[in-house]
């Protein structure tokens, strides 16, 4: 859906065009483009909106408590939110910055050696191949021992 959205809007169509037959209407050109996107857009700021408002607690033995083999809450220091950013945040970041990066290199530096179509190296192409191959075949006579 977002990939969609992205860069490629006419192949997606395209695609799905092949897959059914036509082209999607107006209704779904509007919902993969813009609606879809703005859904996740607000449950994604929402959630981390609720996240970030609530505080990071873990459960720890205390062995000075009077109710010892009670576990009880304590807060996560704050030099561990670096560290959960340095492990999830930057890996996770990498693929929206590589989709853009890509996308506005594509957009801003074209080549001039586009890719092409018949370019592709697909089974479906192997096949045709071989069916045209097959029906270009000069036919050979059998020789008396049936090969």
């Amino acid at each position: 859906m977002n990939v969609d959205y992205v860069c490629y809007w006419n192949r997606f169509n395209d695609d799905i065009e092949f897959m059914i037959g036509h082209k999607p209407n107006l209704f779904w050109q509007i919902t993969w483009r813009f609606v879809s996107p703005a859904i996740m857009l607000v449950i994604f700021v929402f959630y981390f909106i609720t996240k970030v408002q609530e505080t990071p607690m873990y459960k720890a033995w205390n062995p000075e408590s009077d109710n010892f083999p009670t576990l009880e809450e304590k807060e996560y220091p704050t030099w561990i939110f670096a560290i959960i950013f340095i492990l999830a945040g930057i890996p996770g970041l990498s693929v929206p910055l590589t989709a853009i990066y890509k996308c506005l290199r594509n957009r801003c530096c074209k080549k001039d050696n586009e890719f092409k179509q018949d370019d592709l190296n697909t089974i479906a192409k192997q096949v045709h191949l071989t069916d045209e191959a097959t029906k270009n075949k000069p036919d050979i006579p059998e020789t008396a021992d049936g090969r």
